[in-house]
């Protein structure tokens, strides 16, 4: 691996993982009320799109962080489907357990 595809994964890591926080606060809320679909829906398509890029070009860099990037932005977005969908019930729930931490 040469220094600049270095610089490249360590971009990838930062940009990617940067995602990670959000999914984890989703996961752990059973909540994606304040998350935007449309957003969501653009960023998983484009990095659906810059993986494919990467899989043409053939860099490892651009491939691996968009297919993390990919798992992490699409979990949000089947999350938020998921917990949007769920009963006003769930969500009364959650809060009550939440708060008796």
């Amino acid at each position: 691996m040469n220094l600049i595809d270095g610089i490249g994964l360590v971009a990838a890591c930062c940009t990617t993982f940067a995602f990670l926080p959000q999914a984890l606060k989703v996961w752990r809320d059973r909540s994606a009320r304040d998350i935007s679909l449309a957003t969501y829906l653009l960023l998983v398509m484009g990095i659906a799109l810059w993986l494919w890029y990467g899989l043409l070009i053939q860099s490892l860099p651009v491939i691996l962080a968009n297919a993390c990037s990919l798992l992490l932005a699409g979990s949000v977005l089947v999350m938020k489907w998921r917990f949007d969908r769920m009963p006003a019930l769930h969500h009364i729930k959650a809060n009550c357990t939440q708060a008796g931490r």
